[in-house]
């Protein structure tokens, strides 16, 4: 990824989910930032605040002699150095690498700590606006989120307790109600249901993947609803044909053996429908019946034949013995 007069441009083919998400909500930031000059500054001082606080507190990195925030998107690092100046604050060393789109970014412990000292009201002496951009620096700067089309999970991981219990607090005012658990020295915090997903993307600025993310959900029950009914149907005539088998071969026997002679006119007729369509179903066989039939009154009479049929041969077979 690169900033080129603040468009924000993905390379490569294979993108992961979470970056293509990131790039979209940057572009939106810088827009709302004013970076460009036909474009109005949207956010109040507050908003900053909380933008600033939220990425300071989930980037930040401890060293000896000063706080290291370490993060992916060379734009995040432009705007949290914005947002830094804006405020009056002391202009951090950016130190962008050159292997990839990571970057670290430097400020003293005591103004690390003079900043969040004075954000520390977060979010109760905020506008609304300062909950939703709070939230969005949190999901810029630690979270991630799978490609739906994989399955549903998105997870921030905090290594900070402060941060945790912030994020968890705000997304429960937002009825967005995420799971906890430890893993790698942090709390991670995660998501499994697709509903609160959509709501998470909403929240942060990407309506548009909550858009896709739904039309994908609508998409994959469609075709679980016609692999179920296709299922359904193979399993019916499956059936059909197993139990069509079975009186064809009764009635065989009952032919080489006895003849169907011996069998009484309902059952001969049943009998020679049969053979004569021995792959349709019975409401198809009831249909194509000279003499009128109901499903239940054919199904009688052909499983009679294979009754009859099955007593000859257990007579023949003891006749053996």
């Amino acid at each position: 990824m690169r900033g080129e007069g603040h468009r924000i441009i993905l390379e490569g083919e294979m993108v992961k989910f979470s970056a293509r998400v990131k790039s979209h909500i940057l572009q939106k930031s810088f827009e709302e930032l004013g970076f460009n000059e036909k474009e109005r500054v949207k956010w109040k001082d507050c908003c900053s605040r909380a933008f600033l606080r939220a990425a300071l507190i989930f980037l930040a990195r401890r060293e000896e002699e000063a706080v290291v925030y370490a993060g992916r998107g060379h734009s995040l690092a432009e705007i949290v150095t914005f947002l830094l100046l804006r405020g009056g604050y002391a202009e951090p060393v950016v130190i962008p690498s050159a292997r990839s789109d990571r970057f670290t970014l430097t400020l003293s412990k005591n103004e690390h700590e003079r900043i969040l000292c004075e954000t520390a009201c977060f979010p109760e002496d905020g506008c609304d606006r300062c909950r939703v951009l709070y939230l969005r620096a949190a999901f810029l700067s630690c979270a991630t989120v799978l490609d739906p089309s994989k399955g549903y999970h998105a997870a921030f991981l905090s290594k900070d307790p402060r941060g945790t219990a912030e994020l968890v607090g705000l997304l429960e005012d937002f009825d967005v109600y995420p799971s906890l658990s430890r893993q790698n020295g942090g709390d991670l915090i995660y998501f499994k249901d697709s509903r609160k997903i959509e709501d998470l993307l909403s929240l942060v600025g990407a309506q548009s993947f909550a858009l896709d993310l739904m039309n994908q959900k609508i998409e994959k029950s469609i075709r679980a609803d016609i692999n179920r009914r296709q299922n359904f149907d193979d399993a019916n005539i499956k059936k059909t044909v197993n139990g069509a088998q079975t009186v064809i071969e009764a009635i065989h026997y009952i032919e080489t053996t006895v003849g169907l002679e011996s069998l009484s006119e309902p059952l001969q007729k049943a009998a020679m429908l049969r053979m004569a369509f021995p792959e349709v179903s019975l409401s198809e066989l009831c249909q194509r019946s000279e003499d009128e039939i109901t499903k239940s009154g054919l199904n009688h009479r052909l499983q009679k034949i294979v009754r009859l049929y099955e007593t000859m041969k257990r007579e023949e077979f003891e006749v053996e013995e």
